[in-house]
This record gives structure tokens, sequence and C-alpha cells, in this order.
């Protein structure tokens, strides 16, 4: 019998987002949008699975739609009419 624990590690939620370990990881040291904030115990990332699930709904819903990083763009110039 194998007891379901409420903390994921990195293994847990790259199974649970379907993702490597490594690109969990990648994530992490990069600071990316698409991973639920996490917290560390000792010297490992961890995750509350409640925290993880709630996440993914905000996600799903939308809510987490901010504005994409970069700069503001221009509005691209047009073509005048031309005087001669």
């Amino acid at each position: 019998m194998s007891e379901e624990t409420e903390v994921l590690t990195v293994e847990g939620l790259a199974k649970l987002l379907g993702r490597t370990e490594a690109s969990i990881r990648e994530g992490i040291r990069r600071g990316v949008p698409w991973l639920p904030k996490s917290f560390k115990m000792g010297n490992r990332h961890c995750w509350l699975k409640e925290d993880v699930h709630i996440f993914l709904r905000e996600i799903r819903d939308g809510m987490l739609a901010g504005s994409k990083p970069g700069r503001k763009r221009k509005a691209a110039p047009s073509l005048g009419t031309c005087h001669l």
C-alpha cells in the first residue's frame, strides 16, 4: 500500500505536469510563469499538491493570463500619401 503525500518534489511535479525533471529545474532557475510558486524544505524545492491544482485551475480558467514579458511594441509605420 503506497501512501500519497501532499507535498510534491521536482519528480512528482514533473509527472503531474507531463514534463521532464530537467525542464522543471530549468523553469525554477529561470522563474518561468508556467510553474506554481514553490518553497524550499532543506535543499529541495517543494509544492503543495493542493496549490498546484489551484494553479492549474486558474490557468484553465484564464485567470493567470497576465501580460507577456518584454517591451511594448509601437504601431507599425504606415505609408502616407506620397507628395512628389
